[in-house]
């Protein structure tokens, strides 16, 4: 097994507990190595911090998997699974009312790399690290092992795969093939389509933000941009809500939110397909009591962040112009390099522009079967600000 060794003073992310490995903290390499092998990870002086994935074609080299001198086979993988259930377990999932969740976040289960999303009775699983997908069939056989899972399907990793430098297609890989799968999220009764949908199907890590929400918008008027499956405004009309409007570019995902809304018996309901500037730009001013923005990732990479903080602040600027007084703003941001304190600078930013009082009321994250190492920032993507806008 191969051997890398950190330079004097850069080891001490590690020992805390930080998952991965940048390239530029390696001193020098023992032993030769294939991109996607476990090797094991030592401070300077030798002694040995623990084992990982390496590859030598991503900047993050290695992704830690276990602090302990233990092989990484289908024993360890299995028993980090069973682990992850017990804690969903222990959070209440599934339940009557949700059987939609996260069962594996990656590094936040110690099994970095792997994401697997439980919908009813279907894992959806994607891999985000070559080592990891090298144990695929390892993975799948665990999952369709588990009690109540009829089958298993992987997704697709996109830019994951290209970087890490691997193959990756949207299949069914245990079980019967897999089209629309019936689900329940707070109550509502959804249908995902893991094979075919965004993320793995569904933005899971916002299910306690859109309950949290829901809580304030009786007798509301509640506008959900970047709407997706539209589980904002569904939740807000379950609660109480007058109407509600969904706006998104995506044709699919406004034909998903009428489903969801007939299903539910919920409305009324009115859904735009269209840019989420250009109808921010033309929406009557100050008509809603209750506005939600949660946009796709403005800052894929550190050198998009200049110009996804200028994104950021024009879109929460038109927000609050949509915002009637008093109304309530939950703004979103779920790129990883936007901190928590930056955004809260755009929010102040975007208020100036707007000309409006706003007053920050919750500050929250993804939900808590989305943990994360305390170590490991970059894995705490999810920022919720709910502001009152005056």
């Amino acid at each position: 097994m191969a051997k890398i060794f950190l330079k004097r003073g850069r080891a001490n992310p590690l020992w805390h507990g930080h998952p991965w490995v940048y390239s530029g903290a390696i001193a020098r390499e023992e032993g030769g190595y294939e991109p996607g092998d476990v090797a094991e990870v030592c401070d300077s002086d030798g002694r040995l911090i623990g084992r990982g994935f390496v590859n030598p074609r991503s900047q993050i080299r290695v992704r830690m998997v276990t602090r302990k001198d233990e092989p990484v086979d289908a024993a360890l993988i299995a028993r980090r699974l069973d682990e992850a259930a017990g804690l969903r377990r222990r959070l209440g999932l599934p339940s009557e009312r949700t059987d939609a969740y996260r069962l594996v976040n990656s590094e936040g289960d110690a099994l970095p790399g792997l994401v697997v999303d439980i919908y009813r009775d279907v894992a959806a699983v994607q891999f985000t690290a070559l080592g990891m997908k090298r144990l695929d069939g390892v993975v799948f056989d665990a999952l369709a092992r588990r009690e109540g899972v009829r089958a298993v399907v992987e997704v697709a990793a996109g830019g994951f795969a290209q970087i890490e430098g691997f193959a990756s297609a949207s299949r069914t890989v245990r079980g019967p093939e897999v089209t629309a799968v019936p689900c329940r999220e707070n109550g509502l009764d959804l249908e995902v389509e893991p094979l075919h949908g965004q993320k793995t199907g569904m933005f899971l890590d916002q299910r306690d933000n859109r309950r949290r929400l829901a809580e304030f918008c009786r007798g509301a008027r509640v506008l959900d941009v970047y709407a997706y499956a539209g589980g904002f405004a569904l939740n807000a009309l379950a609660a109480g809500a007058t109407s509600a409007t969904c706006v998104d570019s995506s044709a699919r995902a406004l034909e998903r939110i009428r489903l969801h809304a007939e299903k539910n018996h919920l409305g009324p309901l009115e859904a735009h397909e269209v840019d989420a500037f250009r109808f921010l730009e033309q929406v009557t001013p100050r008509s809603f009591d209750v506005v939600v923005i949660d946009p796709p990732k403005f800052a894929r990479a550190k050198k998009d962040l200049e110009a996804a903080l200028k994104g950021y602040e024009r879109l929460n600027a038109l927000a609050m112009n949509a915002c009637a007084p008093g109304a309530l703003l939950a703004t979103c941001s779920c790129s990883q390099n936007v901190d928590g304190e930056t955004f809260e600078r755009v929010i102040a930013g975007a208020a100036q522009a707007a000309g409006r009082r706003v007053q920050v009321l919750e500050v929250a994250s993804q939900g808590p079967d989305h943990p994360v190492p305390p170590a490991f920032p970059e894995g705490r993507y999810l920022k919720f600000v709910l502001c009152r806008v005056v």
